[in-house]
């Protein structure tokens, strides 16, 4: 049966209007696609530098409570910084303003650089140590909320990416704050010492895993072997034979190469995008 003409030409034309309508909707659909991954990956910096500080300050804050007074005025610029790194993942939207878990971490940091001058050494670190791992979940949330998987070669890459480095960098950063302690006080006793042998031992466990999948420079693998001789030989004495900021130089070159890799690696999802 054909249908006459004036039949057809309606249509022809509501298909075309129907074809139209698909793309603009395709269109639209990728779009906020898109924003939704650059928005992702924009808190994903912001979150790691903010990570990045929060360590710097574990490490700074330890050794002056061990006694370093000289520390304070490089502690209190680096809380100015910090404020600004609140304000930087702020201003990018509502999603993570509104979220618990970044909601209890302002409210923690907020009184934690008040009151560490009058913490001890175990105890400001332990603080520093749940404000990390409660922003390292945060940075795996919002991954996952911006579908930061879609630009990754499977989920486990993803997981390697913020996640596993991120966790091999807190291991180290938390090796640094209590060694920095340590060195800073001339002494290391036996609570410090298992401390420091178990971060250690997690370090090269968990690297070892990590650079078996991601591509870490040679070079980076040797400063951490570096470190991790550093501190059996140097830190886990009767009285460490290595100055405090030296050793916290040392640990600090260790943590940025891993910090560099998660850079690199956030780049290569960025490139993805385009």
């Amino acid at each position: 049966m054909i249908l006459p003409a004036h039949t057809l030409a309606p249509l022809a034309g509501s298909l075309i209007a129907l074809v139209i309508i698909a793309l603009l909707l395709r269109h639209r659909t990728r779009h906020r696609r898109r924003q939704r991954l650059l928005l992702g990956l924009t808190w994903l910096d912001s979150l790691r530098q903010l990570l990045a500080h929060f360590q710097q300050h574990r490490g700074l804050s330890s050794g002056y409570i061990a006694g370093n007074g000289d520390l304070l005025p490089q502690i209190q610029q680096l809380q100015s910084q910090i404020r600004r790194d609140f304000e930087n993942v702020t201003v990018q939207g509502n999603w993570i303003t509104q979220n618990s878990r970044w909601i209890g971490i302002e409210e923690h940091w907020n009184r934690l650089s008040v009151t560490y001058q009058s913490l001890d050494r175990d105890s400001n670190i332990s603080q520093h140590n749940r404000m990390l791992t409660n922003l390292i979940y945060l940075i795996e949330d919002t991954a996952e909320a911006h579908d930061l998987k879609l630009l990754c070669d499977g989920h486990d890459h993803g997981q390697r990416v913020w996640r596993d480095l991120l966790i091999v960098a807190e291991h180290i950063g938390q090796a640094r704050a209590i060694g920095t302690a340590i060195t800073a006080a001339g002494h290391c006793d036996s609570v410090s010492r298992i401390q420091m042998s178990y971060l250690s031992e997690k370090i090269e466990e968990t690297s070892l895993n990590l650079w078996g999948n991601l591509d870490m420079p040679q070079h980076a693998r040797h400063k951490l072997q570096e470190l991790l001789s550093c501190i059996k030989q140097r830190v886990m004495q009767d009285h460490p034979e290595i100055e405090s900021q030296i050793y916290f130089k040392l640990a600090s070159g260790c943590l940025e190469d891993v910090l560099a890799q998660f850079d690199q690696e956030m780049a290569l999802l960025r490139q993805r995008m385009e």
